[in-house]
Order: C-alpha cells, then structure tokens, then sequence
C-alpha cells in the first residue's frame, strides 16, 4: 500500500474541521476526567460537581471557538482562572488551544493582544497556584508545588510553567494565520483577476460591436442611398431611355452585390464559393479607392468633384478612417441636399495631419429629410445623427477635430483633422 501524500493529515483535518474539534475536545475530557478522579481522593477538596461545570464550560469552549475564536478565548482564559483557583488545572489545555485559535483565524494584531492578555492571566493564575500550594492545596494527588522561602521564586517558576505553551501556541497560531490569510489574499486575487478579465472581454465585445454597427452603418447608409437615388433615376427614364435606364438598374444590382459582400465580410459569415475569393478576407477600403467611391455618387447623381492633396499615408487603418469619413459626408449631402448643383470633397495630406472638407451648396431651406422634417428638426438630426457620432469617434482616434453645420451665405459643410505621423507614410 502507497503512503499516504504529504500533508495528508493536515488536509484531512482541514476539510473536516469537526473532526479537529472531536480529537481536541476528548483529548481534553479524557485529561479532566483522569484529574477529576485523581483529585478525588482525600485531602483534596476540589468538588465534583465544580470539576463537571468546568468541563461542560470547556466542551462548549472547543466547539464554538472557531465561530467565536475571541469570546471563547476570554471564556477560557476565565475557566482557567477558576480551575487554578479550585480545580484540576485541565483547563490549560482549553486556554492553549484558543490562544492557537485567534492566531489562526484573526489578524497578526489581535493574537498577539490576545498573548498579551493571556500573559497577564497566567501570571495571576500563577499567584493563585503558589497560593493554593502555601495551604496545603495541591492540583491533584500526589502532586504538590514545590513551595520554598521565596515566594517570587516560587511564583517565577510556575508562571514559565503556564507562559511557555502560552506562547508556543500563540506562535503556531500565528503561522497557521499567516498561510491562511496568504492563501486567502491569492484566491482574493485569483477571484478578482477572473473579474477583470470577464469585464475585459466584455468590454472587448461591446467595443466590438460599436465597431461592427458603425461599419455596417457606414456601408448600409452610402449604398442604399445610392441604390435609391439611381433606382430614381432609372424610373424616371425607363419610358424614354430604356437603355440608359437598364444601365442603371445593373448599377444597382452591382450595388447590392458589392453591399452584400461587405456586410458579410464585416460579420465573418461569408461562404466561401467555389473559384471565388472569400469577402470576409477581401481587403478594407483605403484612402486610395476615395476616387470610386466619389464616382459612385456620381453615378447616383450626385456632382461630386474630389480633390486630394499631397501623399496619402500608407497605414490602412487610417486610409480605412478617410474613407469612412468621406463616404458618409457625400451620403449625407445625397440624402439631403435638394437642389445642390456642386459637392466638392477635398483631402489635403501633409506631414502632420490630414484635412477633410466636403461642402455642397443647397440652399438651407432646400436640405430635407426623409421623414420631411422642419429646418430645426433637420439640422438637429445632422449634427446628433448617428453618422456625425460615428464620425466624431473616428476621428477622436486620432486626436482630431470635427466640424459640421451650414456654410456661410448657403450649403453645409463637414471639416474633419486627424493627425498622424509622418513615419506611418
């Protein structure tokens, strides 16, 4: 048979506290009744019925001392007064195992206050013994104090008699509190890194639904504004231009294909066909296909002029972050600029930063909504719409600014900054 693991009974006794109590508590009992017996015989007179209260008091000591570890540390430590004063003694064992006890379960502060007062006891219990010995008295039969001429002698003797497993145990207990609370502080921590990371994750997947939702804004707010402006379009022409307007129809068509892809591509759900590339691993768009994208708003009918000065960055996440932000300020001049006969989209890249300004020049009161809303309603739902947010957060990545609202004397105009840094080039 293989020994049993290191530590065994230590983690027997751990798991099993009771179990703990029961071997202490008839280690003790064993201890007084013996005594009891023994201090039974003449001339003691230490009564049986005072011997069976203590021991009752320190059966009830033991149970409860790891629910109370101090009240039952000061009830023992006057149970052992008392059984100095007129009984056996056995209570000692109930005082050292509650001194362990505070050491154990309470802080490093609090056992050695409750050696303190222990020590304080013990030396008054010591007095009482050399007292009890002076008359004649002993603990128990046929043991009897060694009494000589000098009373402090005899007092100094048995004090370290009583202060030595006093201490013994209050060092033990303070160990055992020591692991304890060490092992508690890392479960503590364990527990609380557990809670970080959960938060973390959480926090990862709000962000990232953010990010998925204004992508999906972005696209779905560009396309299906070109999708209706040349579906529009095609209505008004199908009886006199059938040719022009199924040119159109195809424009859309291809609209939605390339939306359907994208939305695919932005949710990783994009099968991948046979002979075909994958959309979820096509690439996101750049600074460089801002001419496509001006003239697919020109196809929409839209009369967008671009204009992009200087080198554009090489960093996609910020040629991402210019296309997203000119894509949905030519939406927005589609969707509501009635009557603009010019959108100019400028990009000026330089060593710092780079400069976003789309202006058209509808009229103020031409600017409507699909809902048909007032001038004031309209012009709340342009600067707190969820496009402007989306642009407003994009552009806080950079530590840039954003401006929106009505040019001077007609038109609306969107001015973006994000700076960036000239190694990202």
């Amino acid at each position: 048979m293989a020994p049993p693991p290191p530590g065994f009974v230590g983690r027997l006794l751990r798991r099993l506290p009771w179990l703990t109590d029961a071997i202490v508590g008839t280690v003790y009992g064993c201890v007084a009744v013996l005594l009891a017996t023994i201090s039974a015989f003449p001339p003691l007179r230490t009564p049986l019925w005072f011997t069976l209260a203590l021991l009752a008091g320190g059966i009830v000591v033991v149970t409860l001392r790891r629910r109370y570890p101090v009240p039952t540390f000061i009830a023992a430590l006057a149970l052992f007064v008392l059984s100095a004063l007129a009984g056996t003694g056995a209570e000692s064992i109930v005082a050292v195992v509650t001194i362990f006890s505070v050491g154990a379960l309470r802080s490093t502060a609090v056992a050695w206050a409750g050696f303190a007062l222990a020590t304080g006891v013990g030396c008054l219990a010591a007095v009482i013994l050399v007292l009890r010995g002076r008359d004649g008295l002993p603990l128990w039969e046929p043991t009897q104090l060694a009494v000589t001429a000098d009373p402090v002698n005899d007092w100094f003797n048995a004090a370290i008699l009583i202060l030595v497993p006093f201490l013994v145990a209050a060092l033990m207990g303070v160990n055992a509190g020591q692991r304890r609370r060490y092992v508690d502080t890392l479960v503590d921590r364990a527990a609380q890194l557990e809670r970080e990371r959960d938060q973390q994750a959480e926090i990862a997947s709000a962000a990232e639904r953010e990010r998925i939702s204004r992508e999906m804004h972005d696209v779905m707010a560009h396309s299906v504004s070109v999708m209706v402006a040349l579906s529009e379009g095609a209505r008004a022409t199908v009886t006199e231009r059938p040719a022009e307007s199924s040119e159109v129809m195809s424009r859309v068509a291809e609209t939605g294909r390339r939306t359907l892809a994208e939305l695919r591509r932005l949710l990783g759900a994009a099968p991948e066909a046979a002979g075909s590339t994958s959309p979820a691993h096509s690439p996101q768009p750049d600074a460089s296909h801002v001419h496509d994208l001006a003239a697919d708003f020109r196809h929409a009918g839209l009369p967008v002029e671009l204009t992009v000065e200087g080198t554009p960055a090489a960093d996609p996440a910020l040629g991402l972050t210019v296309f997203r932000i000119v894509q949905e300020a030519l939406t927005n001049a589609l969707r509501h600029a009635e009557g603009a006969t010019e959108v100019t989209a400028t990009i000026t890249w330089s060593s710092e930063d780079v400069t976003i300004v789309v202006l058209d020049d509808a009229p103020h009161s031409a600017r409507t909504s699909p809902a048909g809303a007032s001038a004031e309603a309209r012009q709340t739902a342009a600067t707190t719409g969820r496009g402007l947010v989306g642009i407003r957060e994009r552009v806080a990545l950079y530590g840039g600014s954003v401006e929106s609202g009505p040019a001077e004397g007609r038109g609306w105009r969107v001015a973006a900054r994000l700076r960036w840094a000239e190694e990202q080039r």
